[in-house]
Parts: C-alpha cells; sequence; structure tokens
C-alpha cells in the first residue's frame, strides 16, 4: 500500500503542477520525478503531504463512529479532517470532533499514521476522550454517527450480520485504529 500511495501520490502531483507557482512558468520534472524545476525563474517544486488527523473519540466504554453521505448503506468509520495552518495535531482532533459531532475532546493521544494516496494525505490517528455522549452533528459532514461499544466493534470487525455496522476496510488507518481500541478494552 505504501509503495502504490507513493506512485500514486506523485503521479498526482506532477498532473496539477505543471506551472510555478513563483512566476507562472513552465514546470518539468527534475531529481527522477521528486522535484520539478521552473523553466523560467528556476523555483524548485517538492511534493507536498496533507495532514489528515482521523480520531475515534471514547466516552463510556464506547467509541464514536460517523457515516460519510456517499458511503455504503451501514459503513461507518471515525472521525477526520485536515489539520489548518498553525493547529497542532490535538487542536486539530479537538476542533474536528467538535465541528463534526459537537462533542468536546480532551487527553487527545496519538496512536499510529498512515500514508494515503486520495490525493496525497498523511493520516494521523489518534484517540480522544470526550465530556458527553451528546452530539450535535453537522449534516454538511457526517450524515449519521453511532456510539458503539467493545462487543458491537468486535461484532463489525468479524463481519458478523448481527454488527451495528460496516468496518472500514482493513487497508485502511480507522480499521486498525479500531483494533488499537479493541485491544485496549482487553
Amino acid at each position: 500500500l505504501a509503495l502504490y500511495g507513493t506512485a500514486r501520490s506523485l503521479i498526482d502531483w506532477h498532473a496539477r503542477h505543471g506551472f510555478c507557482a513563483v512566476c507562472g512558468g513552465g514546470t518539468a520534472p527534475v531529481k527522477g520525478g521528486w522535484s520539478r524545476k521552473c523553466d523560467g525563474c528556476g523555483a524548485e517544486h517538492f511534493p507536498r503531504v496533507d495532514p489528515v488527523t482521523i480520531m475515534l473519540a471514547e466516552h463510556d466504554g464506547r467509541v464514536l463512529l460517523g457515516r460519510q453521505h456517499r458511503w455504503p448503506e451501514g459503513r461507518y468509520s471515525a472521525l477526520a479532517g485536515f489539520i489548518e495552518p498553525g493547529e497542532t495535531i490535538e487542536a486539530a482532533v479537538a476542533r474536528e470532533l467538535y465541528e463534526e459531532a459537537g462533542v468536546r475532546a480532551h487527553n487527545v493521544r496519538y496512536v499510529m499514521s498512515q500514508p494515503w494516496p486520495f490525493p496525497s494525505s498523511l493520516m494521523i490517528a489518534c484517540m480522544a476522550e470526550v465530556e458527553s455522549d451528546a452530539l450535535t452533528l453537522d449534516p454538511k459532514e457526517i450524515e449519521d454517527a453511532i456510539w458503539v461499544d467493545a462487543a458491537g466493534v468486535r461484532a463489525a470487525m468479524a463481519a458478523l450480520p448481527t454488527a451495528p455496522f460496516i468496518a472500514p476496510p482493513v487497508m485502511a488507518v480507522a480499521h486498525h485504529l479500531l483494533l488499537h481500541w479493541l485491544a485496549e478494552q482487553a
């Protein structure tokens, strides 16, 4: 997945950066495709990675999962959002949880990361405790959200027909974040 992600990210980046951000001149790949150089001003441009927080909010032995409008019916996953300029990972987790679900987070903990080539993100997975399980959803961001206990997460990860949701695919960091949370519950 990492090799595919690297290739996909570079191909997408090259397709979007044919012109210099400094002077508008054309750019050409250099250094084996790991950068582009402007034909006009000589500025060198490098691929960027966009940091994204993806998180599970915890409250009373349950985790918060949400679903986007475009996902298959029944699919739920961790909430996520881009980190804004000047923002820490912890602040982004707290902001995203509040904006998308109306919950106030504290005790944000980093768990793992994963490159995600759609188009060029670094998913930074975290856990956060929240003060209350009362939700106020942003319907533009999330179609629905549910609190799920460990038994429900286990059922979803095992793809049981009685599971309260369809788990994220195994290639997604959200899947591994759920596994991490389950291991903490044992």
